[in-house]
């Protein structure tokens, strides 16, 4: 009996992270996502892992992406007006104007 419940506590425990997937205008925010003109205007997604992201033409002005994993993460025609990118990896992502990141771009497209 006890270990019954150990098993089903340890389940639950496990299955936790996938009950807890951020869904935001019909998009669940992973790594490899694929939502084209999504709205996350204004969302706090502060050291969330997007990397290899499809988010062309997406909205994310004044997004926090603060400390984000954006690696790889295609931004072309997206709106990045006054989002926060401190800290955020942005290596190799392509950026709004078709740009390709450097690696090691940290809070800026260089």
């Amino acid at each position: 009996m006890i270990r019954s419940i150990i098993l089903a506590c340890s389940l639950v425990i496990l299955a936790a992270p996938a009950w807890a997937q951020l869904v935001v205008d019909g998009c669940v925010l992973r790594a490899y996502t694929k939502c084209p003109e999504v709205n996350l205007s204004n969302a706090n997604l502060e050291g969330i892992n997007l990397q290899g992201a499809y988010l062309r033409s997406a909205r994310l002005n004044n997004t926090i992406l603060r400390n984000a994993n954006l690696i790889d993460v295609y931004f072309y025609e997206a709106d990045l007006t006054g989002a926060d990118l401190a800290g955020a990896d942005l290596s190799k992502a392509i950026w709004p104007d078709g740009r390709v990141c450097a690696f090691g771009s940290i809070g800026q497209c260089n």
